[in-house]
């Protein structure tokens, strides 16, 4: 169970300092959509600036109350799901057994997708929504989170808080398996290596690796995903620009090129360095302090 409510309240805590590269990233993966002409921001931090300048602080941090909810629900699932799992397949702490470890990431990835989907539906949209003359992608009118809750419930139903799961899930899985077998591996080298001893510092650079390698193998899923939750839809609750993932990713490679599936990769290693940093270092402190209360 503490690996559970340690993973959520970790993951809380550090996108409170990050989001402001979350709102970048999804920004520019929708910039340029469809090969629209307008291109607000030139890059990770020039886009920092311009939200900063012409939307303040609050710019910066929309999306902030789904995304801790994302955070909270999604974290904890696959934490809780991936540490329960290699009890129960018998791998046991300082082991490095990537091969299993990978697996248990798929599972707890999928269910940490399936279960947060309606949060990463509510952040991205918000997130994109400026009000803003330079605004990009389609902009979506919430006054807030309950506001877009009903919105989308009254619009949409119930599947309007899955769009784009389909794409969704598989970016879950891709995280999930690569940041946990990564970080796993990372730090049990360290530690049996001798390079490091298990703390802070260990945690530190096992968890950039880690964000490193989840970054580059779930950055198309999350561009496709981000783009399908976006959309607009037509009173009849059709899409207006793609149909599924395969259509997103045929319409983006067709009419920006291949590249165009890692836009905004920079921004969100930005964000994941320093969060799963912070995210791993204060799951583990706040492992310990859990245990220690335990008497274990």
């Amino acid at each position: 169970m503490e690996n559970f409510l340690c993973g959520g309240v970790s993951a809380a805590c550090a996108i409170c300092v990050v989001n402001p590269f979350d709102v970048v990233k999804s920004r520019l993966q929708v910039q340029g959509e469809m090969g629209a002409g307008n291109k607000a921001y030139s890059g990770v931090f020039s886009a920092l600036a311009d939200i900063g300048k012409r939307e303040g602080i609050r710019g910066l941090y929309k999306g902030l109350v789904p995304a801790i909810w994302f955070q909270m629900v999604g974290n904890s699932c696959r934490f809780g799901i991936y540490h329960l799992g290699k009890e129960m397949m018998g791998v046991n702490k300082g082991e490095n057994k990537s091969g299993k470890n990978f697996q248990i990431g798929l599972m707890s990835g999928a269910s940490a997708g399936l279960l947060a989907c309606p949060f990463f539906v509510l952040k991205t949209q918000m997130q994109i929504q400026s009000g803003v003359e330079n605004s990009v992608g389609h902009q979506h009118k919430h006054s807030g989170m309950w506001d877009a809750v009903k919105t989308i419930a009254r619009n949409e139903g119930i599947k309007g808080f899955f769009r784009g799961v389909d794409a969704f899930v598989p970016r879950c899985i891709a995280l999930v398996a690569f940041q946990m077998t990564s970080y796993d591996f990372a730090k049990t080298r360290l530690i049996s290596k001798q390079m490091l001893q298990d703390g802070p510092i260990c945690h530190m650079i096992s968890s950039a690796f880690a964000a490193g390698c989840a970054c580059l193998a779930m950055q198309p899923f999350d561009l496709v995903g981000s783009r399908m939750m976006n959309q607009p839809f037509s009173q009849d609750g059709k899409p207006k620009l793609y149909r599924n993932p395969i259509d997103c990713v045929v319409k983006t490679v067709k009419s920006e090129g291949p590249l165009a599936l890692y836009k905004g990769v920079s921004a969100n290693y930005l964000r994941m360095g320093p969060q799963y940093i912070l995210t791993f270092m204060f799951f583990e402190q706040f492992l310990i302090l859990v245990k220690r209360a335990k008497g274990d």
